[in-house]
């Protein structure tokens, strides 16, 4: 890659600033109004926009609601990605894991399941899960000894020094981050990430097979809506490798791809796979009023959705790749 391509895609400022037209969560007239959702709006915390509860904060970009049914969701797509790729990673660092004494960074940890996982699977390891909204870590009590939470905003920074995590892991934060802040925070990360130290992320590949007119419309709509109201492009898993490329400071990079098949034709996985990628659709609570329907008429047309991705046998693809910090004496 060229000088000049490396450093227009990384090159670029810290613009925490950036904001998008947010009309869309500006409603409050949603259908629900129970005294949980009226308390919410008085901490100033979170939002309520179509019965769902969001982060109140102009400068977090991320299309996913932090309430209980998010929680549920995120829970069966961690699972999920965990049987297909057979393991909660693919980066070569199970060796220096079962040495003990590694320190492990988790970005977008939400409830920490990932964490957890891997605080009962290397006891000898370190273990730290950061999000920008704590309101879901598991208590003290439910951890394992060697795991930790912090709060973070990590467009704004990761509060670590350089040279810090043997492993950095992050997973199915595609609807997080702009382009921009995506390229932010990768260059961070590589700070904190150790002298060969490995760095490795997930995100769903959008390409997807066996689909039909539903599944067609559903993907350009969720497309043009994140990026329009968010800023967020859903194609991220494209770009990764790129802006891996362009970091001087990594090498071996490895991309891969696993089969996410989506519907009862294929079992207990396709079962849950396809509730999981219903409830994505569910969880952008902005989508109905961007297509112009009441929530009655999209939730008819997801139910049109799962009656087709049954019978065309669709599916999709995961998306992982990983690259490993140079040694130090390079």
């Amino acid at each position: 890659m060229s000088q000049e391509s490396k450093e227009t895609l990384t090159n670029v400022p810290n613009n925490k600033d950036r904001k998008h037209n947010l009309h869309y969560f500006n409603d409050l007239d949603f259908e629900t109004k129970d005294i949980n959702e009226v308390t919410s709006l008085l901490l100033d915390s979170h939002k309520i926009y179509n019965g769902r509860r969001y982060m109140n904060d102009e400068d977090i970009n991320c299309i996913f609601p932090s309430d209980k049914m998010e929680l549920e969701r995120s829970t069966i797509s961690h699972l999920l990605n965990k049987y297909q790729w057979k393991g909660n990673f693919r980066s070569p660092i199970k060796e220096k894991l079962n040495m003990g004494g590694a320190t492990i960074l988790d970005i977008g940890c939400g409830s920490g399941l990932w964490v957890i996982d891997m605080g009962l699977e290397y006891p000898s390891s370190l273990i730290v899960g950061i999000d920008i909204d704590s309101s879901n870590f598991p208590s003290s009590d439910k951890c394992p000894p060697n795991v930790c939470f912090l709060t973070c905003n990590a467009i704004h920074g990761i509060p670590f020094p350089q040279n810090t995590f043997d492993f950095v892991h992050m997973s199915m934060m595609w609807g997080s981050f702009s382009e921009d802040q995506w390229i932010i925070v990768i260059k961070d990360l590589v700070r904190v990430l150790k002298h060969d130290g490995w760095i490795e992320f997930t995100e769903p590949d959008s390409t997807p097979r066996n689909v039909g007119k539903i599944q067609l419309l559903l993907l350009e709509t969720i497309k043009n809506a994140i990026r329009d109201i968010q800023g967020v492009n859903f194609d991220i898993y494209k770009m990764i490798p790129k802006y891996i490329e362009a970091i001087d400071e990594l090498e071996d990079l490895n991309c891969m791809t696993v089969d996410y098949p989506v519907g009862e034709w294929s079992g207990c996985f396709g079962k849950y796979s396809l509730e999981n990628i219903k409830r994505i659709y569910q969880s952008i609570a902005f989508l109905p009023k961007y297509m112009g329907m009441s929530n009655e008429e999209f939730n008819n047309l997801l139910n049109d959705y799962v009656e087709e991705a049954n019978k065309n046998k669709a599916c999709f693809g995961i998306f992982k790749c990983f690259a490993k910090k140079v040694s130090e004496k390079v």
